[in-house]
């Protein structure tokens, strides 16, 4: 993934200084590369147009190094991000087996291979989602429980990230091998919206909405069986929001190194709100491979706003 991002972006090093990079705005992505250990601070919202990236290393030891980047626009700091790159490679200690395991229990493992072939699978259901805003989600396949999502406040997910557009439904090639750091990076982000899912509001993220839509759209045609259910959206809907929701901040961690050329490119997420309360929400993120083996977790603290500060023409100063 990091090819399509980076050519997408068009990093460039700013000539005649170390550590200062210029990348333009590109529709679609919503979130940036990534180190091993991340955290990131959203202080105000960025806009489209071309970004500065500035990198300092704030300490280097033999184990680790860390490093702050900022991002500015119009020369205004928009996002603090300080992470920790450490070498996977080189063992610092033991290792063993957990019997850590996620619960509730997910739905049973789906078939991968059979539902990439165009199998139906009895217990998960395929889709992508197309239309106006938020592009990227175009290039992810992802597969949702058949019987929808039956936990408040958690949701379950088969991802795969397509990295050609196709004008049609098929799949596209996966011209740069399976999962790397960069994906999963975008992918504890790429997640739907936990606030639209408690509220059931049926918001274009709402994932109990998109969950109906999926399901109609297979038994609306028998030829729909086993090929993904294409979910539309639109500016227009989206204007219609209740609410919208501002990351304040993200921390990533990676728990092993991921090889792009062993793993078929799924990945399992699951993301679980403990509480959503007047406004104030949290997200926990965790990533698994095919196998179920962790490869990462990650944090969110997000606002939960009413839409109309969002739309509104008189943007009030504060929160």
């Amino acid at each position: 993934m990091a090819k399509s991002l980076r050519e997408q972006i068009n990093l460039k090093k700013v000539p005649g200084t170390d550590n200062t990079y210029l990348c333009d705005w590109h529709s679609d992505w919503a979130v940036g590369i990534n180190i091993l250990k991340l955290h990131l601070e959203f202080l105000k919202p960025c806009t489209p147009e071309k970004s500065t990236i500035t990198i300092k290393t704030l300490r280097s030891g033999a184990t680790s190094t860390t490093l702050q980047a900022e991002l500015t626009q119009s020369n205004q700091l928009k996002t603090l991000a300080i992470a920790t790159a450490v070498n996977f490679e080189r063992p610092l200690g033991p290792s063993a087996k957990s019997e850590w395991t996620l619960l509730p229990l997910p739905t049973a493992h789906p078939n991968l291979h059979a539902i990439e072939s165009g199998q139906k699978d009895p217990n998960w259901v395929l889709g992508r989602i197309k239309g106006e805003f938020l592009k990227f989600t175009e290039r992810i396949l992802f597969a949702a429980p058949r019987k929808g999502h039956t936990t408040n406040g958690i949701h379950d997910g088969w991802y795969k990230f397509l990295y050609a557009h196709n004008d049609d439904e098929d799949y596209s090639p996966d011209y740069e091998g399976g999962v790397d750091n960069t994906l999963l990076t975008f992918l504890t982000d790429a997640i739907p919206s936990m606030s639209d899912m408690l509220l059931r509001n049926g918001g274009a993220y709402d994932a109990h909405a998109i969950h109906r839509k999926m399901l109609q759209w297979e038994a609306a045609d028998r030829r729909n069986e086993g090929k993904p259910a294409v979910i539309w959206n639109t500016i227009k809907e989206a204007m219609k929001a209740q609410v919208f929701n501002n990351t304040v901040t993200l921390d990533i961690e990676f728990k092993k190194r991921v090889d792009p050329k062993k793993n078929s490119g799924w990945v399992f997420i699951r993301t679980v709100t403990k509480m959503m309360d007047r406004g104030r929400m949290d997200l926990d993120i965790v990533i698994c491979d095919e196998t179920m083996e962790l490869l990462a977790i990650a944090h969110q603290t997000v606002l939960v706003l009413e839409a109309g500060r969002k739309f509104s023409k008189v943007r009030k100063a504060a929160l």
